[in-house]
């Protein structure tokens, strides 16, 4: 008994560091899909889709740890003008230890129906435990990238 008791203390470590490094990569690869919908939503039927961060799928907010919504932005509007206008909302965990967190000053973005995101270049930056685990980032042509860190850098 005094054996496998030491055996698990000794590989709980290395597990807890897999759970979160799959953990974070579930979550980037999540908002990867919903930027790849939005912008393939405003270019198919011809208008603005914006994505937010929100808690509830009706309001945005700036953590994307929470989830985050896809709405109808005919009129260039921070918030869903009516819960009609919501086209998919992913609820997240922000009481998980996976956070979630954008460019200062880029709560939410906006696709035209040319797929361009307008604005600056959007960054999520993903933090496990104090460390950057990964980072979703949207340019202004609108395509999407991720990268996902495996040495341990804090988190900014």
């Amino acid at each position: 008994m005094g054996i496998v008791a030491i055996l698990a203390a000794l590989a709980l470590p290395s597990f807890q560091e897999v759970l979160d490094r799959t953990r974070a990569d579930s979550v980037r690869m999540q908002l990867m899909s919903a930027f790849a919908s939005a912008r393939s939503t405003a270019i198919s039927r011809r208008h603005a889709v914006s994505v937010c961060a929100s808690h509830d799928g009706q309001h945005c907010t700036d953590d994307w740890s929470a989830g985050w919504l896809l709405y109808r932005d005919r009129h260039h509007q921070a918030q869903p003008a009516d819960p009609a206008e919501v086209l998919y909302y992913q609820a997240g965990n922000s009481a998980g230890p996976v956070r979630a967190r954008a460019t200062s000053g880029r709560p939410h973005l906006r696709y035209g129906a040319s797929g361009r995101s307008f604005g600056r270049n959007l960054t999520i930056t993903l933090c496990v435990r104090g460390e950057r685990r990964g980072e979703v980032v949207v340019n202004n042509h609108g395509r999407a990238r991720s990268q996902s860190y495996r040495d341990h850098q804090p988190c900014p």
